[in-house]
């Protein structure tokens, strides 16, 4: 009689693989359940990690470790985040190997770096070393390495080149040559039953990186992974591990406490891990790993200095503090006065505006967007008995006349715009605008839009339309109002162009608790645009194409609602944030602070050395 082996309440018959074993359990979910009806396993995550242990027995097991595998089985995507020598190329080289193997006629992974060399450095070989190890441990394990194609395939033999099928197993795909991005095109369509993505060193690549995880993910069993050492919440490790809307986002959902946390990420069944250095596992030195320990955290802390970007995101690997201090809009400010919340009405009578961020022809890429928005009385007291009011803000009661005007945003949308022989694109514009303000009663007059470098489409809104739409010219020269009721100096002295103006116009409207109906869309936009200082020391919001290169998304939206922002300045909405009585007792003057700046100027000019 056979002596049949009998484990996690199975029968494997006589003299069975361990490995064998732990791979079938890993392929009915980590349990099974029998004729009788008893479930018996202990679970994925055991039989998973109990095969690691099988093929690798060298590797040496810590509270990262168990974190890293917990969630890419539990989760669809998953980002870490992490100091250098955290060991997440190590972890995630063996984990998606053993996905692989276990499942080899049915999935592909993709794994990315910046460069081919790169992939070599870190991911790809350490893949290499892992499987080459699991093929000295079992002579059966499935996978064909090519290593001048960077992949591993299942088809096929490792002395047989034609004929072998490339589509199940691994790949290596640099996404940077000769200095450009060239993303995951040639992967974009790919499917498969199982499909997984490693992206490693996320920090360095672009933004646009996040959209090959939306592309892939459209497969029915996907799981992303994401990794590098933090730098930016706008590349593509920043967006990717961004907490949940309802954690707050960046700007307020994550504390600041250093130690290994999870939280929530906005993708959908999306988590981030976040391993800081001060508080790795190998602390003491003794795992006898290259795991970073305190005397590696020491020698760059008095070298670099505990205020340092290289100790933030090397040594203790955090996002580093400040990140919306250059944001002309943040997440946070949104919430905070109460943006994206519907508007209350004190009656119907409102002012309604349309506007057009105009863009055709494909230039750029750029989005053609007209919008809806209007402003008017809010049924809400200013104050409630001296107190917080729902905009955040505190005075003293009004008089029952005074009433707060706010602006509500009702609706963006895109110009379908053709490639029509007998309808320029211009007149396609204007046809649109006409029927979406007809539809709505909004008068030709309080239609904005942007007519710098454009002047054939102000001559079709005129020809077609009306001349009394409004046109704007966003690259002009800013205006001679106060740059706000807090600050009594022109936008002329204290803006570099029209556009930087208006973008800050929206911001004080939200600032002031006055916005309502921000949409999720505007204001992630808005969100990625910094601002910063140029000659003369005038504010400046970076340049559209400066903000595409660095997060794959022109600010169509947001520059079309900054049009009409400032149509509603035109006519008549006030952006007036409220002060308390000590505040509203003095008038501030800040022009001193120019006159003294330019007299230093003047000062240090005189006293150059200038050529004979």
């Amino acid at each position: 009689m056979k002596n049949n082996v009998v484990r996690y309440g199975c029968t494997w018959g006589e003299c069975p693989d361990d490995l064998a074993i732990e791979f079938s359990m890993i392929r009915k979910g980590g349990t099974r359940k029998l004729p009788s009806g008893k479930v018996v396993g202990n679970g994925l995550a055991f039989h998973f990690k109990r095969a690691i242990e099988i093929l690798w027995p060298e590797i040496v097991w810590h509270k990262w470790v168990h974190l890293f595998i917990d969630n890419y089985l539990t989760h669809r995507t998953m980002v870490v985040i992490g100091p250098a020598s955290s060991g997440k190329t190590c972890t995630a080289a063996f984990t998606v190997l053993l996905d692989y193997y276990v499942f080899p006629s049915q999935t592909t992974i993709i794994v990315c770096s910046t460069t081919k060399e790169r992939l070599e450095d870190r991911i790809f070989g350490e893949i290499k070393h892992f499987h080459k190890l699991a093929k000295e441990c079992r002579v059966w394990i499935p996978g064909h390495l090519i290593e001048g194609r960077q992949r591993i395939i299942t088809s096929g033999s490792d002395d047989v080149e034609e004929g072998r099928d490339f589509r199940n197993g691994l790949v290596g795909v640099p996404c940077m040559r000769g200095g450009s991005y060239e993303g995951l095109g040639s992967f974009a369509g790919l499917k498969n039953k199982r499909m997984r993505l490693v992206g490693d060193e996320l920090s360095i690549l672009p933004r646009i990186f996040v959209d090959a995880f939306s592309n892939l993910d459209k497969n029915p069993d996907f799981k992303g992974i994401g990794m590098g050492n933090p730098k930016d919440t706008l590349d593509a490790l920043g967006v990717m591990a961004e907490p949940a809307a309802h954690l707050g986002g960046w700007d307020g959902g994550i504390d600041q406490q250093p130690v290994t946390k999870v939280w929530e990420t906005r993708r959908p069944d999306g988590v981030a891990l976040q391993l800081v250095g001060s508080d790795s596992p190998n602390l003491d030195g003794k795992l006898g790993i290259p795991l970073l320990t305190q005397e590696q955290i020491d020698r760059d802390v008095a070298f670099y200095g505990k205020e340092s970007l290289w100790y933030t995101m090397m040594n203790q690997g955090m996002m580093p503090r400040g990140q919306g201090a250059k944001r002309v809009i943040t997440r946070q400010m949104c919430l905070k006065f109460h943006a994206m919340e519907e508007p209350l009405w004190a009656n119907s009578k409102r002012t309604w505006i349309a506007f057009l961020d105009a863009a055709y022809s494909s230039v750029g890429g750029d989005r053609c967007v007209f919008g809806v928005l209007s402003f008017g009385e809010e049924s809400k007291p200013l104050v409630e008995n001296g107190q917080l009011n729902a905009a955040g803000l505190v005075n003293q009661p009004p008089p029952d006349s005074v009433k707060r005007l706010i602006l509500a945003l009702h609706e963006t949308m895109v110009v379908p715009i053709t490639d029509q022989i007998k309808n320029m694109p211009e007149d396609q514009i204007v046809q649109f605008v006409m029927n979406q303000c007809s539809q709505r009663n909004i008068a030709p007059e309080n239609f904005f839009f942007d007519s710098g470098m454009r002047t054939s489409l102000v001559q079709s809104f005129s020809r077609l339309w009306s001349n009394q739409v409004q046109s704007i010219d966003c690259g002009g020269k800013p205006s001679e109002r106060n740059v706000s009721h807090d600050i009594n100096i022109p936008a002329r002295e204290y803006y570099s162009k029209r556009i930087t103006e208006l973008w800050y116009t929206v911001r004080k409207t939200i600032e002031s608790g006055q916005f309502r109906g921000m949409t999720e869309d505007v204001m992630q936009e808005m969100c990625l645009r910094e601002w910063g200082t140029v000659m003369g020391n005038k504010i400046e919001v970076e340049p559209k194409a400066k903000m595409k290169l660095k997060s794959g998304r022109s600010p169509d939206l947001g520059d079309a609602l900054a049009i009409g922002v400032e149509g509603a300045v035109q006519r008549g909405f006030i952006v007036r944030r409220l002060k308390s009585d000590r505040a509203a007792a003095v008038t501030p003057d800040d022009r001193w602070k120019f006159e003294a700046r330019a007299k230093s100027k003047k000062f240090w000019k005189a006293g150059e050395l200038t050529p004979d």
